[in-house]
C-alpha cells in the first residue's frame, strides 16, 4: 500500500500568538513551529499501517515556505519514507483551495492508495483542505477517521460519530481526514532524526503546478485576541445557605446567566 500524508506547519500550540501591527495577520517573530496536531495523528495512522506491513510506503507532503522543511524532517524522523516540499514565492500566501489543488497535482503524480490529512489545522481551524482535495481528485472522502484497515475489496474506515463509530468501506483510492485517535503520535527516534538529516527532500515550485492562487480567495478583515477574562470571586461566608444565596445573586445580576 502507498499512503500520502498531507501535513501543515503551524505555530506550536504552547506558543502565545500575537496579532501583527496590521491587525490582519499573526506576528511570526519568535514563534516556534510544529506539525499541526491532527496531521501528526494522520502520520501516526499511516505509520501504524507500515508497522503491520513493511511493504507499505508513507510519503508526506507540505505546501509552505522554506521553514516548512523542518516539519518534513520531523515526519521523516518519525518514520515516513519520503517527503515532498511544495514551495516558492507564493507558497506562504496560498489559501485552502489553492493548497488543495496543489496537493491534488502531487497525488496525481504519486498515485497513492490513500491520502491522509488532519481533520483541521490548528492555526485557522477551517478544515477545508481535506474535503476540497477529495473534490478536486474526484475521490470519496471520510471525515473524523480514527482507524483504517485494508480488507478484501478495499479499505475499512472507522469514522467517529457521537457515542461510537461507523465503519465505511472504500473500494478504491480515498481521502481520509483524521481525528484524534487512541494512540498518541510517536516521538522521532534518535536514529530516525539522524537518518532524516541526510534524506533528500525534493522541491516543487508552486507556480510550476499551474495552480491559480487568485480566485476564489478569502480576505481576513480583522484579527484580534479573545477578550481578557475577568477575575473570579471567592465566597468566604461559612454559612452554606448564605453562600448559595449570594452565588445565585451574582449569577443573576453580574454574570447574567439566570
Amino acid at each position: 500500500m502507498k499512503i500520502l500524508v498531507c501535513a501543515k506547519q503551524v505555530p506550536d500550540s504552547t506558543v502565545r500568538v500575537k496579532v501583527a501591527a496590521d491587525g490582519r495577520s499573526a506576528d511570526t517573530s519568535g514563534i516556534t513551529w510544529a506539525i499541526a496536531p491532527y496531521d501528526e495523528y494522520a502520520i501516526e495512522l499511516a505509520l501504524e499501517r507500515k508497522d503491520r506491513d513493511p511493504q507499505t510506503t508513507v510519503s508526506v507532503v507540505t505546501v509552505g515556505p522554506a521553514r516548512a522543511r523542518d516539519a518534513l524532517r520531523q515526519a521523516l524522523a518519525m518514520g515516513c519514507d519520503e517527503a515532498i516540499h511544495v514551495t516558492g514565492a507564493d507558497a506562504e500566501k496560498a489559501e485552502g483551495l489553492a493548497v488543495a489543488r496543489a496537493l491534488a497535482k502531487i497525488a496525481d503524480e504519486a498515485k497513492p492508495d490513500l491520502v491522509l490529512c488532519g481533520r483541521q489545522a490548528s492555526d485557522d481551524d477551517q478544515g477545508l483542505v481535506g474535503p476540497a482535495l477529495a473534490d478536486v481528485l474526484g475521490w470519496p472522502h471520510v471525515a473524523t477517521v480514527t482507524r483504517f484497515e485494508t480488507v478484501e475489496g478495499g479499505t475499512d474506515v472507522w469514522k467517529e460519530v457521537e457515542g461510537g463509530h461507523e465503519v465505511w468501506r472504500a473500494s478504491g483510492p480515498a481521502v481520509l481526514t483524521v481525528q484524534k485517535s487512541e494512540k498518541d503520535p510517536r516521538y522521532p527516534s534518535l536514529p530516525g532524526i539522524m537518518k532524516a538529516k541526510t534524506k533528500e527532500i525534493p522541491e516543487k515550485d508552486l507556480g510550476s503546478l499551474g495552480v491559480d492562487l487568485n480566485a476564489p480567495r478569502l480576505e481576513i478583515v480583522k484579527m484580534e485576541p479573545p477578550p481578557a477574562r475577568g477575575g473570579g470571586k471567592i465566597l468566604k461566608d461559612g454559612d452554606a445557605r448564605a453562600a448559595a444565596q449570594q452565588l445565585v445573586q451574582l449569577l443573576r445580576d453580574e454574570a447574567k446567566v439566570l
